[in-house]
């Protein structure tokens, strides 16, 4: 697998790595995995059980609810967290609309992680992204 340290550049610019140091990042990295999808694949199914989060490095992945599009994402946008916070089947389905790339934590990599100081930042960030997500529906009803 290649070297996960140039991925470090999009720290900045995806919400669930802020106020982590670059130790921090590089050791979230190290836990996860790095996957590519070619454009019109299907990452994961609405009702399908999740255990998995994912970050996108590259790309646009649509989010599709009863087959009814409902969110295009792209780099930095972090999906599939609900899941596996509330351990939970998925609310949506997830397509790579262009060749995506995803950094992706499932549970296990989660939890063995939630005993470092890196777990509540981390975590306080995930409910950052919830929170912004809550406030843009809320705007948009």
């Amino acid at each position: 697998m290649e070297n996960l340290a140039k991925y470090q550049q999009y720290a900045e610019k995806i919400t669930i790595f802020k106020e982590l140091t670059a130790e921090e990042v590089a050791h979230l990295l190290k836990q996860g995995r790095v996957f590519d999808y070619p454009q019109g694949k299907t990452i994961f199914y609405e009702g399908q059980l999740g255990s998995a989060l994912f970050v996108i490095l590259s790309g646009k992945v649509g989010l599709y609810k009863k087959a009814k599009e409902i969110a295009v994402i792209g780099v930095g946008d972090v999906f599939g967290e609900m899941s596996v916070l509330n351990k939970s089947p998925r609310t949506a389905s997830a397509v790579a609309l262009t060749p995506v790339r995803v950094f992706t934590m499932d549970e296990h990599q989660l939890s063995t992680m939630m005993d470092t100081k890196i777990a509540v930042r981390f975590l306080m960030n995930i409910i950052h992204v919830l929170s912004e997500r809550l406030e843009r529906m809320n705007k948009g009803a």
